[in-house]
């Protein structure tokens, strides 16, 4: 076993546990304050339908928060929950791009920076996995 990827990786869990526990407590709880945070506001109001939206937004990022805390406590065991971080970046590329393009909330920056972020994460959890995952069995020749 690989224990400085391991500490990485239980390090970087424990960051995006706390990302995520932060960001849901927020976006269930305190929507205009967790988005004016992060430099958002909503073009047209907080009408009752957005602050839906953000709840059950901040909903899934706790059971999120859940799932990597999970992982945090053996991280080799459910290695493969990695998957669902990646697929959470991906989606995040897709949704800033659709801000971007359709609803014109993003500027140009702003989705570089976010796709940037986005890829950097994905890489570094791919790099990680490639480098925990069990080895495959020997194959009878």
């Amino acid at each position: 076993m690989n224990t400085s990827k391991v500490a990485i990786l239980k390090a970087g869990l424990a960051l995006w546990v706390l990302w995520h526990l932060a960001f849901g407590l927020l976006s269930t709880f305190s929507p205009q304050f967790g988005a004016e945070l992060v430099g958002w506001t909503a073009p047209d109001g907080w009408n009752a339908e957005l602050h839906a939206m953000s709840k059950q937004y901040g909903m899934v990022m706790l059971l999120l928060a859940g799932v990597y805390l999970i992982m945090l406590f053996d991280p080799l065991r459910y290695l493969s929950f990695l998957w669902i971080a990646v697929g959470e970046q991906v989606l995040g590329i897709a949704y800033g791009a659709y801000i971007f393009a359709v609803l014109g909330q993003l500027t140009e920056g702003q989705l570089l920076l976010q796709v940037g972020v986005n890829v950097a994460l994905i890489a570094g959890m791919f790099l990680l996995w490639r480098g925990l995952r069990p080895s495959a069995p020997a194959q009878p020749a």
